[in-house]
């Protein structure tokens, strides 16, 4: 079930990136390094990415943040629609996606690191009377553009979809009854509801389709001893607490 959480709280962690505004490149490095920065592509939407507080860069900007400093690696961080992140590996502008692991990402890089998972849910009103994949056949779901959820649903030309600009954009629709049905990560549709000022109590409970991980790709020739770092970093991260403590921070 989707939860709704209070307001996150006010003091954060003290970080080293200041996330610098829309299409915007933020970079943090190493001191000596002389290496270039690893140019990194996060999905462009919250809480993954915020925008407007300091300390509050997003979910994943934190995360990957920390894992540079670890890693003893500079990089360049830049945000990005979803259908964005492939492009990036594919025209050879990023070294580093963070996308959700699928057939497509796994076809174009090589996986470093899980991020964290999450749960991709569906989210319908009340009145609609949906409550499994099979009863979305013949129905509106709006969805991220170039985003995998389950064969179930990206193979179902029966199921009738829209491609949202974000999921605040879906549940307002969805509200309007302009969608039958809105699927998105848990983080995404939670944060979405909190921020959209919509009553909660015209939706369902949201249903699971499945569970997923965030991961971290890498173009396939990165230097060996850069992802072996990366993946130290990642390691030492789920065991120091830092990983929870951000994750944490945006649920």
């Amino acid at each position: 079930m989707l939860v709704l959480r209070p307001s996150w709280p006010a003091t954060l962690l003290a970080l080293c990136l200041l996330w610098a505004g829309a299409g915007a490149a933020a970079q943090t490095s190493t001191p000596g390094s002389t290496a270039a920065p690893l140019r990194v592509l996060i999905n462009d939407v919250a809480p993954y990415t915020l925008r407007g507080e300091a300390q509050r860069p997003g979910m994943h900007i934190e995360i990957m943040n920390a894992l540079a400093q670890q890693a003893e690696l500079a990089v360049s961080l830049n945000s990005a629609v979803y259908v964005r992140l492939a492009m990036g590996l594919k025209d050879g502008s990023a070294d580093l996606v963070v996308g959700v692991e699928g057939p497509e990402l796994d076809a174009l890089a090589q996986r470093v690191a899980p991020f964290h998972s999450f749960k991709f849910v569906v989210l319908t009103r009340k009145a609609a009377g949906i409550s499994q994949v099979s009863q979305l056949r013949g129905r509106l779901l709006g969805v991220a553009r170039g985003a995998f959820y389950d064969d179930s649903i990206n193979k179902d030309e029966a199921i009738q979809k829209f491609p949202m600009a974000d999921p605040f954009q879906g549940v307002r629709m969805l509200a309007v009854d302009r969608l039958d049905a809105v699927i998105s990560s848990d983080y995404l549709l939670s944060y979405a509801l909190r921020q959209t000022g919509i009553d909660p109590q015209a939706f369902a409970p949201p249903f699971v389709v499945n569970e997923k991980n965030y991961s971290l790709y890498a173009r396939r020739d990165l230097p060996e001893d850069q992802v072996r770092a990366l993946r130290r970093a990642m390691e030492h991260l789920h065991k120091s607490g830092r990983l929870a403590t951000i994750l944490k921070l945006y649920q």
